[in-house]
Formats: C-alpha cells, structure tokens, sequence
C-alpha cells in the first residue's frame, strides 16, 4: 500500500506543477486537515480550506514555483521535500527554500497534509527521525 500512497502523492504533485488545481484535489478526502506549523502553527479544514492555506502560502508573491524533489515513503505517510522559487510582490526580490510536507493517507485518499520548515520535524511528524 505504501509504495501506491507514493504514487497518489506523485500524480497530486505533477497536478499542481502544470496548475491542475481540480486534480489535486481529486486526490483529497473531503475532510482533509491542512496545518501549516511555521511561521505560526495554523489549521484548514476540507478542500476549501487547503485552497486557503494555498493562497496564504503564495500571497505576497507576484511569481511563485514549486517543485517536489524528493519523496520518501513512511508507510501511511509521504513526506515530499519540496523546492520553492519565488519573487517578492513589490519589492522583486527573489527567494528560493526547500519545506517538508507530510501526506497522510488513508484509503486512497490524502486525508491530512502537514508543512514544514525543516526536514526534522517533518520526519516526526510522519513517525520516523533522522
């Protein structure tokens, strides 16, 4: 099950990268939990709310990129390593960072999906350590 979960998280992913938004959520349960730890520890419920947490994420920016590179499977977890590029709204500058994004999964669907900062308490947060 674990290597399917992998797939699930890799199809959702390649979605976002070509702006299929209705795919992504395809993939989601309808009461999935988004919760975002930094900078301020902060929860969305459902589809709806992980749209929000979507645009609190990219607000401020007038580009913004995000790629997964890396994916490694924690049984009913994914955690994905995601590359981010953007550029400031207003004032152009560029920012690049890597955040660690825990899916948990449960019968074929993503029922939870935690953000991080850091790869440490992404791998905690998935029940396994560095």
């Amino acid at each position: 099950m674990s290597q399917e979960n992998v797939e699930i998280v890799r199809r959702t992913y390649a979605a976002f990268e070509r702006g299929d938004i209705s795919a992504v959520l395809d993939d989601a349960d309808p009461g999935l939990v988004t919760y975002r730890a930094d900078p301020e520890a902060a929860t969305w419920h459902g589809p709806e709310g992980f749209l929000q947490a979507l645009a609190d994420w990219t607000e401020g920016f007038d580009q913004f990129s995000a790629s997964a590179e890396e994916f490694i499977d924690a049984g009913d977890s994914v955690i994905v390593r995601v590359h981010q590029r953007a550029r400031g709204h207003g004032s152009g500058v560029p920012v690049e960072a890597d955040f660690w994004f825990v899916h948990t999964l449960s019968d074929g669907k993503i029922t939870r999906l935690d953000m991080f900062a850091s790869k440490g308490p992404a791998l905690e947060a998935a029940g396994l350590s560095e």
